[in-house]
């Protein structure tokens, strides 16, 4: 059994995972039904959502994690909320190793970027940047930080993040993803659109030879190398990495630890419907090589841990990570 453990209300993101008849068994629930459980059961736990957690819940959640890790032969866990990178440290550190050519910066650090165009977004988030377009310069920086303060945005937790991206033909953006399941890694698929902020794509903005370099990919299992060494730098044993090329090189964006994953469904273009369900098999081949079946030995007791006794504030305004009595 595989349990994808979540934060909140993103459990919806693996509904289609625990669906399918082609994956593992799997089981989708919070962390804070884990924390009001007397015992677990035996099985690979997949750590989700660090990139929203906040310090009390990466402090309890990664004694969570050491809980079940230690709990013996029966028990398998991905990544340690502790040791996972946030998105700030993982494109600061990428900008130091020479992985990426674009650097971030802090709001609190009070340093000014290097180099221009820019833009501004919440560390501990997945939604879209906080400025309206790019930042071109030092007094554009200062106007979107001031629109910011006015709106009572704190400067903890904002980065500023250099621009570094280029259209893959004419006008067209494309965004590269590949996956990491345990020791497994392989690219999944490409977004395109005409944006440079590529999120969720424009239905046939891709050529046929964009579709078939797509599949090609996928086939080939492009960029395994560096990104691993991207993978391990983060300290991510279950996610997805967003990429692109600029130059010929890759420049990493995020690694989301929680993506939304479905099954394969058809596309206009046949291409892409192929490269879709290779993608998927190869995700739903690597879900098994991390699952586990049988009990070897008794089941991980009760978890304890004195910030769920002393954090009975959160009880009040967010429901309770404790089980009433």
């Amino acid at each position: 059994m595989i349990y994808f453990v979540h934060r909140g209300f993103q459990g919806f993101t693996h509904k289609g995972v625990k669906s399918s008849r082609a994956a593992p068994d799997c089981c989708i629930c919070s962390y804070k039904k884990l924390l009001q459980q007397d015992k677990f059961p035996c099985g690979t736990y997949i750590f989700m959502d660090r990139e929203r957690m906040d310090q009390w819940e990466l402090r309890v959640f990664s004694q969570l994690y050491n809980h079940l890790k230690s709990a013996g032969a029966g028990y398998r866990v991905l990544n340690n909320p502790a040791r996972v990178m946030n998105r700030y440290e993982l494109l600061r550190a990428l900008f130091q190793d020479g992985v990426n050519d674009f650097n971030a910066y802090l709001v609190t650090e009070r340093q000014k970027p290097k180099r221009y165009p820019v833009f501004i977004r919440r560390i501990f988030e997945h939604k879209k940047p906080l400025t309206e377009g790019l930042l071109h310069n030092e007094l554009d920086l200062e106007t979107a930080l001031a629109r910011l303060h006015a709106q009572q945005e704190p400067d903890e937790g904002l980065v500023i993040i250099e621009y570094c991206a280029e259209p893959v033909i004419n006008k067209l953006f494309r965004k590269l993803s590949s996956y990491r399941i345990g020791d497994n890694l392989f690219f999944f698929h490409t977004v395109h659109e005409e944006n440079w902020l590529v999120k969720y794509g424009t239905m046939n903005s891709a050529t046929n030879e964009l579709y078939q370099d797509e599949y090609e990919m996928i086939q080939n299992n492009a960029y395994e190398t560096e990104l691993r060494r991207v993978f391990d730098l983060a300290n991510v044993d279950y996610g997805r990495v967003d990429f692109g090329l600029v130059n010929g090189k890759i420049q990493v964006y995020e690694i989301n630890t929680n993506p939304y994953i479905k099954p394969a469904g058809k596309h206009p273009n046949p291409i892409r419907t192929k490269s879709l369900a290779l993608a998927w098999d190869k995700y739903v081949e690597a879900l098994k090589t991390i699952d586990i079946t049988d009990s070897p030995g008794p089941e991980a007791g009760k978890f304890r841990h004195p910030d769920l006794i002393c954090g009975k504030l959160r009880q009040l305004w967010y429901g309770g990570y404790i089980r009433r009595r």
